[in-house]
């Protein structure tokens, strides 16, 4: 359709060469193509990706139809002068028939019809008038109503899509947003007009205005039929409506001012107007935020709910009342969709994994959530949704997504950093076992089985006084070696544990010259969770009686809640405390290396209490 409407124009613009019609200046010319090949080329790419679609045919017509209308001068078009409500046919049957191509309904095509018919009634009449001039007083007589009957024939083609987007779907609707932002051309056509006024004292600015609304449909039309989601259509909407506001807003303070002043703005000296314009335009500009919010509550309340809740969100996550993970809860109560999804990417293995109570399905629609470059997550839309959330609502929670994302990260690095601690420590445990077992089955039984030997041997054999002195040195030097091995492999790892954490505790307590009470109620536990709670407690106790120089020591022990609860509290001075490399420190990393803790609470003079919670599962 498009290489028809050009060859047309050629036609046209070759038969108006040859019988010398005028053409319109060369820099005149120049502008009026480089403007009407806007529609042309997009009526090309219509024709290309959406061929069944009546778009880019009429485009193509509107594109011809400036051309012809801009190119000859018009008051030597001569039987052709009606040819000017071609420029405002095509994009009222434009608006009939968007978005599906289709007009909603027989009625609706019949208003296509009767435009149709009224424009081309009225070229025959301007054409006839021309030739006939003995028919003019009767062509003016219906020329006039026909021609006012177009007018209002536009005015109910303009109204299509509005009515249409009442009863249509969310795909639908979206697609029209794009005709609603290209109608608004039209009020800013006529501010231009106005500011023109005021301000020059003509209408010269509003050719500006006529071109921006000549290319703003076809734009907007092609990006309706082929992407309606490429840009948040509603965020421009807004943008250009409360745009429209403030500056109508400054245009009627002015004109006002203008009126009382006696003179129009145009005649004010310049540092008056100027100062004027810079004062109401900073104002405009204070106030921007307030009407877009305003706008947007009206334009588009979804999107507007959506923006202040997640404001409400993120303000209660800086308090401290709300957690990021809310964010899917929100949104899906204010967009209506309880099958949305929020995710983020896991950093490492870049896996889009859902957020609590959510699950990522086949055929959702995504819309990325980017941060500092890189994608960090995505927000899914159900099937039944026709249209992705507005990209203004993914911007807007990318930082709450971001959060949930470091958190992930944060919780699955401790995670592996504790698992990786529980193992050194079942390994530590494993070598500590490994080393009591050889020096109680090895080097303590081969020194044992040694002193029996020379015992006998003292005892078998005839020897002079100095020999068995000797001998009864030697013996006595093995079973000093056998005591110092037993000591060192308790230390190690005693061997009353193998009989549980009670058996153990008691020994140390009998090893003490210090009254050591234990009250112990933990059967059946872990044995790492038993190592673990030996050492706390065996550590306590030297405490309280090397250093605090305590006459009353208490050990308690009690399994609740899938956990090893010990109690270690003495009469002592007091004032124990955390110290680098010391040893509660040291107790206090093997307790959260089990994901256990361990507290301490020694005023000085008041005693000291150690406390540790081991769970029995580790």
């Amino acid at each position: 359709m498009t290489s028809v409407a050009c060859a047309l124009f050629v036609a046209f613009l070759s038969i108006a060469v040859a019988v010398g019609a005028p053409l319109a200046p060369p820099p005149t010319l120049a502008v009026v193509v480089t403007v009407t090949a806007i529609p042309l080329l997009l009526s090309a790419l219509l024709a290309w990706r959406a061929p069944e679609h009546p778009a880019g045919m009429l485009l193509a017509v509107a594109g011809i139809a400036a051309l012809v209308e801009n190119c000859v001068r018009q008051d030597v078009l001569g039987p052709w002068g009606g040819t000017w409500v071609f420029l405002y046919l095509p994009f009222g049957l434009l608006l009939l028939v968007m978005p599906d191509g289709r007009a909603r309904s027989a009625r609706w095509r019949l208003v296509g019809w009767i435009t149709t018919g009224l424009a081309v009634v009225f070229v025959g009449l301007v054409a006839l008038d021309d030739v006939a001039s003995d028919a003019s007083a009767v062509v003016d007589v219906i020329a006039v109503p026909v021609l006012l009957a177009f007018g209002a024939s536009l005015v109910v083609c303009a109204l299509a899509p509005v009515v249409r987007y009442r009863d249509s779907g969310d795909d639908d609707r979206a697609r029209l947003r794009w005709v609603l932002l290209a109608a608004l051309t039209v009020p800013l056509t006529l501010l231009l007009c106005w500011a023109s006024l005021l301000f020059r004292g003509d209408v010269e600015l509003v050719p500006l205005g006529l071109v921006a609304m000549f290319l703003s449909l076809p734009v907007a039309t092609v990006t309706a039929v082929l992407g309606p989601a490429v840009v948040d259509v509603d965020r421009l909407v807004v943008t250009v409506t409360s745009s429209a506001v403030l500056a109508s807003g400054v245009l009627m303070i002015l004109t006002v001012a203008g009126a009382a002043a006696g003179a129009p703005v145009s005649a004010w000296p310049i540092p008056t107007s100027a100062t004027a314009v810079t004062v109401l335009c900073a104002a405009a500009v204070a106030c921007s935020a307030l009407a877009r919010r305003w706008c947007e509550a009206v334009l588009s309340p979804e999107r507007a709910r959506a923006l202040t809740a997640i404001r409400e969100l993120a303000m209660r996550v800086d308090r401290g009342t709300g957690v990021p993970e809310e964010l899917q809860r929100v949104l899906r109560r204010v967009l209506r969709d309880e099958d949305l999804v929020v995710a983020y990417r896991r950093i490492g293995d870049d896996d889009l994994v859902a957020f609590p109570g959510g699950e990522i399905r086949e055929g959702a629609r995504s819309r990325p959530a980017r941060a500092r470059g890189e994608e960090v997550g995505a927000v899914l839309t159900s099937a039944a949704r026709a249209r992705p959330v507005p990209l203004a609502v993914v911007q807007a929670s990318t930082p709450l997504i971001d959060a949930v994302r470091t958190r992930a990260a944060l919780v699955r690095a401790t995670s592996d950093v504790e698992a990786s601690r529980r193992r050194m420590l079942r390994a530590g445990d494993e070598e500590r076992r490994r080393v009591e077992r050889d020096l109680h089955d090895g080097a303590q039984q081969r020194l044992v089985a040694l002193g029996m030997r020379l015992r006998v041997l003292q005892r078998t054999t005839s020897t002079g006084d100095a020999v068995a002195a000797q001998l009864d040195d030697a013996v006595a030097e093995l079973a000093a070696a056998v005591a110092e091995l037993r000591r060192l492999a308790q230390g190690v790892r005693p061997s009353a544990l193998d009989d549980g954490l009670g058996p153990a505790l008691a020994a140390l307590s009998r090893q003490s010259a210090t009254p050591v009470v234990v009250d112990v109620d933990a059967d059946g536990i872990a044995d790492p969770a038993a190592t673990t709670a030996y050492f706390v407690a065996s550590e306590a106790v030297a405490n309280a009686l090397k250093h605090a120089a305590a006459t009353r020591v208490r050990v308690t022990v009690r399994v609740a809640d899938a956990c090893v609860r010990l109690r270690v509290e003495d009469d002592g001075r007091g004032g124990a405390r955390f110290t680098t490399n010391g040893g509660l420190t040291g107790l206090s990393d093997r307790v959260a290396a089990l994901g256990g803790r361990l507290s301490v609470a020694s005023p000085p003079g008041g005693g000291t209490v150690v406390e540790a919670v081991v769970p029995c599962a580790s």
